[in-house]
């Protein structure tokens, strides 16, 4: 299974954001990058039929529109495809996007993406409910913890 933690994307990359394009593509590029530098950190396996998780984790109760943040994420899944995840993300079978996960404390609102095989989807998204229900409140905790799964 392969496990990302990745910042939340910029605001001008959700599709109600209207901006000047110069600038959007930067938050692109930028965005892009940086998934393909964090999705790369370990060893990852290519997967032949992915499926993905995503759980957004927040710091206030703001309430947000999980499609938007799906959509705010394309730049995102290009980076991991970059990385070596998948071949191209139009393979990608099924995005799942659990409820956002409060967190009491933290400077930064980070988006958890998981993605394994088809075969093993129930079991990643076990996993992911499982670390959305026993995540600790200490964001430095919580990001070891994601390591370890």
């Amino acid at each position: 299974m392969n496990v990302a933690c990745l910042p939340w994307p910029h605001k001008l990359l959700s599709p109600n954001a209207r901006c000047n394009p110069i600038l959007k593509s930067r938050a692109v590029k930028t965005h892009r990058a940086l998934a393909m530098a964090l999705g790369s950190q370990d060893r990852r396996k290519r997967l032949q039929i992915p499926v993905c998780g995503v759980l957004p984790i927040v710091t206030t109760r703001r309430r947000r529109d999980l499609d938007n943040v799906l959509a705010g994420l394309k730049a995102a899944f290009d980076g991991l495809t970059d990385a070596g995840w998948w071949s191209d993300d139009s393979d990608i079978v099924s995005k799942t996007i659990r409820k956002p996960l409060y967190i009491r404390s933290g400077d930064r609102d980070p988006i958890v993406i998981v993605a394994d095989d088809e075969c093993n989807e129930r079991e990643m998204l076990a996993r992911l409910e499982r670390f959305r229900m026993d995540a600790p409140t200490d964001p430095s905790a919580w990001e070891t913890l994601i390591a370890h799964r």
